[in-house]
This record gives C-alpha cells, sequence and structure tokens, in this order.
C-alpha cells in the first residue's frame, strides 16, 4: 500500500513539475495541516451483508442504492448505509464480490 502511495506521489510530482505547478505556493502555512477523517481502519467493511424483502427492508422509493445483478441474482446495497460503511464484501452465485462506495 505505501509502495502505490509513493509511485502516484512521485507521479504527481514529476507530471506537477513538468506542467509548471509550484508546489511551494500555498495559502495555508504547512503546520497547520492537519489529517483529517478517520484513522486507518477507522471504517468497518460490511462482512457478512444482511439482505431484506423491499417491505421488510424501510427503504423508500426514492432511496438510492448501488445494484448489482448476476445470473438472475439481484442485490442492492442502500447508499445510506454504504455511506458508513463504504466496503461490502458478499457472495453473489458463489463468486466473491467486492462493493465499493
Amino acid at each position: 500500500m505505501n509502495r502505490i502511495f509513493l509511485a502516484i506521489l512521485m507521479v504527481c510530482l514529476i507530471a506537477g513539475t513538468a506542467y509548471g505547478w509550484d508546489f511551494e505556493k500555498h495559502s495555508i502555512p504547512v503546520d497547520q495541516i492537519l489529517s483529517g477523517g478517520p484513522p486507518k481502519d477507522g471504517i468497518p467493511a460490511l462482512l457478512t451483508p444482511r439482505f431484506a424483502t423491499p417491505a421488510e427492508s424501510g427503504l423508500e422509493p426514492e432511496d438510492r442504492v448501488i445494484g448489482f445483478v448476476s445470473g438472475g441474482d439481484a442485490r442492492a446495497y442502500p447508499m445510506r448505509i454504504m455511506s458508513w460503511h463504504e466496503l461490502v464484501n458478499d457472495e453473489v452465485n458463489g463468486k466473491p464480490v467486492l462493493v465499493s462506495w
């Protein structure tokens, strides 16, 4: 993971230099830039999702979902749950599926 991050950072720096980006200019003092968001592993993935019928789910018709269909098996992952967890590890028709938001 760290190697991928460093590779992306290097590409950005090289591209930035080629395009004349000035990384020395900034409006916020560097010592005031803080890390934001949850810490590493701070967003729990759903490892064993539970499914319900539309009537049991409590979803409203206007609720958004990420839909997935494979071999006639349809799944809906509600956005209000995906916004909290961001990742779902599921199995559909015997095949592993990762749903990401």
